[in-house]
């Protein structure tokens, strides 16, 4: 299950709860939205990011305890390099989800605000107040320029 770009619009209109974005360098934002749900967005540049296994962002502490329901990208600056593609992951502690993989390419990443949804997010996707969260890039092709940003939708245990 994830959201559209309808629905997430709909959720974080006026719901700004932490945010620290300049230029895209931000690490660990967080929005709050109403139904329990928060978001975790990293900005990423797409040419500084490496092929096969590396890693884009790592311990990202949520600080609460809860289960990632989707992720998504949003260009930013649209996607440059032949043949670009990545395949994003999200562990929680050194387990990857089950589901969740993010595939970025550059036909996916050609205007401004181009919304790529994650494949469905099935299991091992629980995580406590305690838990660090990293974010990977599996497997692709180089981009040479391009951005956006990694969105994690998570719902916060108990509410």
């Amino acid at each position: 299950m994830f959201l559209s770009r309808t629905e997430l619009a709909a959720l974080v209109t006026g719901a700004i709860q932490t945010a620290d974005l300049a230029d895209l360098a931000v690490s660990n934002a967080k929005l709050a939205l109403p139904n329990g749900r928060t978001i975790i967005a990293v900005p990423v540049t797409l040419a500084d990011l490496q092929v096969g296994g590396s890693e884009i962002a790592t311990d990202i502490l949520p600080g609460f305890a809860g289960t990632i329901e989707s992720i998504f990208f949003i260009t930013g600056t649209p996607g440059v390099g032949a043949g670009a593609t990545f395949a994003i992951t999200v562990e929680i502690g050194a387990i990857a989800l089950t589901g969740g993989v993010l595939t970025v390419t550059l036909a996916t990443t050609t205007t401004l605000g181009d919304y790529i949804a994650a494949t469905d997010v099935t299991a091992t996707n629980v995580f406590t107040d305690t838990d660090l969260l990293s974010i990977l890039n599996a497997a692709g092709t180089v981009f040479t320029g391009g951005a956006g940003v990694i969105i994690i939708v998570c719902s916060v245990a108990g509410q």
